[in-house]
């Protein structure tokens, strides 16, 4: 019979077989998942001010960290100009091309508006996505910009912000007191839930064990815990400006709790509304009249 030690001997060679090939799925996974939350495909703006006949004025501005970012400034057609302006903040994998027929409403309403892209979207440079806290260094700079550029326009400055730029425009809204009232949109209230929300949804890859993996690169490879930026750490500190929060009654993506939840935790002044049989980012075309007069009174009571 063949001797124990020879047993060992022979399967010596299969046990590290295993572990080179558990040890390459770890890096191959990490790598992979963690490109598909920091690469975001770069989509061309399919539309600009000059297709709704706006006269507009191309902008770009750098951030702290030495990135261009592209955008456009555009005031409304009245003959007093306004002093109060939104910057407006879109969502992941989107661009300001994308949400510009549904905030445009906002120049009738009188103020002045500034659309950005995010790094890494649109025209803005940058090939790295945070979800969080670069994108926010993106939004402060957008501020430093207007009140730099356009100081008699800028006395007062909002920001609106859908999905993640919602999430963006919390974090920043914390750190940065010249923002004097926030519309958010569909928020997330942290980085790590909104990956596995995803992660669960989109590709039925459960929490465990391979979302850690996910995070443990992601972290690796930005230099900081995105988690860190997110907006459930911040919301308080907001007040006392205020804040509206909207959400879809029935947004699949980021479910109504979440913006339930980060609005339980802001301060007041702080209003909240639920627009039913809105999935996510659904709520301005489901009821536009309505979204349009509570978004407007809103900027025009606190941006006074």
């Amino acid at each position: 019979p063949m001797h124990i030690k020879e047993i060992l001997f022979l399967k010596i060679p299969v046990f590290f077989n295993v572990i080179i090939i558990l040890v390459l799925f770890f890096f191959i996974w990490g790598w992979f998942s963690s490109s598909l939350i920091l690469k975001v495909p770069k989509l061309s703006l399919e539309i600009n001010p000059a297709s709704f006949n706006l006269n507009s004025e191309n902008v770009k501005f750098l951030t702290s960290d030495g990135l261009e970012i592209s955008g456009w400034f555009i005031s409304p057609r009245s003959v007093e100009k306004s002093d109060k302006t939104i910057i407006i903040c879109h969502g992941w994998g989107a661009n300001r091309s994308d949400i510009f027929p549904s905030t445009m409403y906002l120049l009738k309403k009188g103020f002045n508006l500034l659309y950005f892209d995010f790094r890494n979207h649109g025209k803005s440079g940058g090939n790295v996505s945070s979800l969080g806290k670069l994108e926010g260094l993106d939004l402060t700079a957008a501020v430093e910009y207007i009140k730099k550029e356009n100081p008699e326009l800028s006395k007062k400055i909002g920001v609106y912000g859908i999905s993640m730029g919602a999430s963006v425009a919390i974090l920043t809204a914390a750190n940065d007191e010249r923002i004097s009232a926030l519309v958010v949109d569909s928020p997330f209230s942290s980085f790590n839930y909104i990956v596995v929300r995803y992660a669960k949804l989109f590709y039925k890859i459960p929490k465990y064990p391979l979302t850690p993996i996910t995070f443990l690169f992601v972290k690796m490879r930005l230099g900081f815990n995105p988690d860190d930026f997110s907006a459930i750490r911040y919301v308080k500190k907001i007040s006392p400006r205020p804040i509206f929060f909207i959400h879809g009654a029935n947004d699949e993506r980021i479910p109504v709790d979440e913006g339930k939840k980060l609005y339980n935790m802001a301060g007041e002044p702080k209003e909240f509304w639920e627009v039913s049989g809105a999935d996510h980012m659904e709520s301005h075309s489901k009821n536009p009249l309505e979204y349009e007069r509570r978004v407007g009174e809103f900027f025009r009571k606190y941006l006074k």
